[in-house]
């Protein structure tokens, strides 16, 4: 355990499957004996997050007052899924502003967020090209870039960003370690490569916000 000045408060964590997966979320709770609200869906870009969409899951509903109303930190965490888009920063642009306009219709302007990256990741099941390579083919991007975007995009709003891509640790040299099926899918994680990022997510709470 890290702290005990967490205690009782409600973090709602915004996501995809890594979210879903309720691995690192859990960590994150046992790290702080917080209060973890999960609002994802597998396969779901950063749009589909807040406006809703069919997830890997089933339906995920757009963000809403009564959601936020009750929470004092939102840990957005995603892009995985938002390779093939050429507007990163103005999507997630778009989702910030969507969670500025639901906390206001929550009265709950004090509620902080926090953005976090994608890692750096090995294959996809699905994508045949790791986080390094360019997709699509071609096109000149490629998942660091997305995080680096992202990054970019978060401090323009003046928030607090992780970018798990170059402090996570995890690399092309120990996906064997921390990749759920090394080869195959190592974009999801093995049960340590989860808690590593909750711990990881866990260190950036209390950094940028001190409590």
């Amino acid at each position: 355990m890290f702290t005990t000045n967490w205690a009782n408060k409600n973090i709602c964590c915004m996501g995809d499957s890594l979210t879903q997966a309720g691995i690192w979320t859990e960590r994150l709770r046992n790290n702080l004996c917080c209060n973890v609200f999960l609002h994802c869906g597998g396969g779901l870009k950063m749009r589909e997050i807040v406006d809703g969409g069919m997830g890997a899951e089933g339906m995920l509903e757009p963000i809403s007052a009564s959601l936020l109303r009750d929470m004092d930190y939102i840990i957005f965490y995603a892009g995985y899924n938002d390779r093939e888009k050429t507007d990163i920063a103005a999507a997630l642009q778009y989702c910030i502003d969507r969670i500025y306009d639901t906390l206001e219709e929550a009265h709950n302007l004090v509620c902080r967020i926090l953005i976090v990256t994608p890692h750096c990741v090995g294959k996809y099941s699905y994508i045949d090209v790791d986080g390094y390579g360019e997709y699509p083919p071609g096109s000149g991007r490629t998942l660091q870039g997305i995080a680096d975007l992202m990054e970019e995009a978060a401090r323009r709003n003046s928030l607090p960003v992780l970018n798990l891509w170059r402090t996570s640790g995890i690399n092309r040299r120990n996906w064997e370690v921390y990749g759920a099926v090394p080869g195959e899918d190592a974009v999801h994680c093995s049960a340590a490569g989860y808690q590593l990022i909750g711990d990881v997510i866990t260190g950036a709470l209390i950094h940028n916000f001190g409590v």
